[in-house]
């Protein structure tokens, strides 16, 4: 740690530990635990909330889960190969918005398959695109 305080202080830097966030990025030690994906998974809550659910249409949901949910997953794609289990875990959240619930707490009907939803637009489906895809 000693060499890497020498070479870090001539340039003004500052030496830092594990875990650590670089352009909003969490730098954990080991991503392929599970464990260092919760700031992902919540962040990825976090852009959704009961009131979206309610107000938006099916088409507003497909949308904002295309637009925002699937950029900020291609942000950490791109530097990190998720685990299948957070893989998984990012599709359930996905489709429990997409589907939603009722008043009581059930699940709607899927009018739709998931497969279809997430098939490209150019087989006529509704282009979503799959999460183990992307990654």
């Amino acid at each position: 740690m000693h060499e890497v305080t020498c070479y870090a202080t001539p340039l003004g830097c500052e030496p830092a530990k594990l875990p650590f966030n670089y352009l909003g990025i969490p730098v954990r030690g080991n991503m392929n635990l599970k464990k260092n994906w919760r700031t992902v998974i919540e962040r990825f809550l976090a852009k959704l909330s009961v009131w979206k659910l309610k107000t938006l249409s099916i088409g507003g949901c497909l949308t904002l889960s295309k637009a925002v949910l699937g950029n900020l997953l291609t942000y950490y794609f791109t530097l990190f190969f998720a685990p299948i289990g957070i893989i998984n875990t990012l599709e359930s959240i996905r489709r429990k918005f997409l589907w939603g619930t009722n008043d009581d707490g059930k699940r709607k009907v899927n009018w739709v398959s998931w497969q279809k939803l997430i098939s490209p637009k150019k087989a006529g489906d509704l282009g979503l695109g799959s999460l183990r895809a992307l990654n």
